[in-house]
């Protein structure tokens, strides 16, 4: 029996050929918005698998890439700038409304403030974004805890991060409230500027030896219960995350602002009945 190269080919995994041969407007690749057409921008979307197959108590993340393009190659910046943007697509729930409002809580609109279209948009308008990603810290336990980081070049260059703790039960994005006891908030936050005040006095040493100043920009910060709805988590732990928020000619000397404390360090705190309240039996608990 004799068949077609190409039919050989789509057997073997042609999905790949057949995207090959597909018209650009087959990708979604051509544009009718005239705006789009004189600066000759472009999105190219790529899509690539996370390697582990889901199961009960976690999710699949796909990692779709959108490659920006203004202007024409040859032109000279900031006529012509690329700019990557990479977000997670969430698969892997048999509950769609579940699915749905898990993919909401991680999506560009709820992390940015701006969808991909409207980001797009600005684009072609300013030439400040240069890359948009995330990292997966933890997806396991119904938990999905996802860091992201948008960068762009203006004056100066810059990186800005945001961050999500979903829950895979709800789709709620977690706060303070979901994981510790309320009557331990003060005790946390205590423990959390103990080790911010150290690190700043580590920064403030390190600013006299660069001949910078650092007193009255760190004088007023505290790390106070109000923060504590900003945090990581991890196998170990939890980190707990404050943003200095120093102006770009200081940035180099920031501190870093993630302070992490072992879940055995936490453990009294823990409510147990609340998101991480697995982590108080032996198996669940690490460090």
């Amino acid at each position: 029996m004799k068949f077609s190269l190409f039919f050989v080919l789509l057997m073997a995994g042609g999905q790949v050929l057949l995207g090959s041969l597909l018209p650009l407007n087959a990708h979604g690749l051509s544009s009718t918005n005239p705006l789009e057409m004189a600066l000759g921008a472009v999105a190219i979307d790529r899509v690539s698998l996370s390697p582990k197959p889901p199961s009960n108590d976690r999710v699949r993340l796909e990692t779709k890439t959108v490659t920006l393009i203004r202007g024409k190659k040859g032109q000279e910046y900031p006529n012509y700038k690329e700019a990557t943007i990479k977000y997670p697509q969430v698969t892997g729930l048999a509950d769609q409304a579940l699915l749905q409002n898990i993919q909401s809580a991680v999506s560009l609109k709820s992390v940015f403030g701006q969808s991909l279209e409207e980001l797009r948009t600005e684009f072609l308008e300013s030439w400040w974004l240069s890359e948009i990603d995330y990292a997966v810290n933890y997806n396991q336990n119904s938990l999905l805890d996802v860091t992201f980081t948008i960068s762009g070049v203006g004056a100066y260059p810059s990186t800005y991060e945001k961050h999500r703790l979903v829950s895979l039960k709800t789709g709620k994005v977690l706060r303070a409230t979901d994981v510790f006891k309320m009557q331990a908030f003060g005790t946390i936050a205590v423990m959390v500027n103990k080790a911010m005040q150290a690190e700043m006095k580590e920064a403030i040493a390190n600013g006299d030896k660069e001949g910078a100043d650092l007193r009255d920009q760190l004088s007023k910060q505290r790390f106070q219960i109000r923060n504590l709805n900003s945090f990581s988590i991890s196998d170990q732990g939890i980190t707990f995350r404050y943003d200095f928020d120093f102006p770009h000619v200081m940035k180099a000397l920031e501190p870093a602002g993630r302070y992490f404390f072992s879940y055995q360090q936490l453990k009294p705190y823990i409510k147990p009945d609340g998101a991480l309240g697995f982590v108080l039996s032996s198996a669940g608990t690490k460090g």
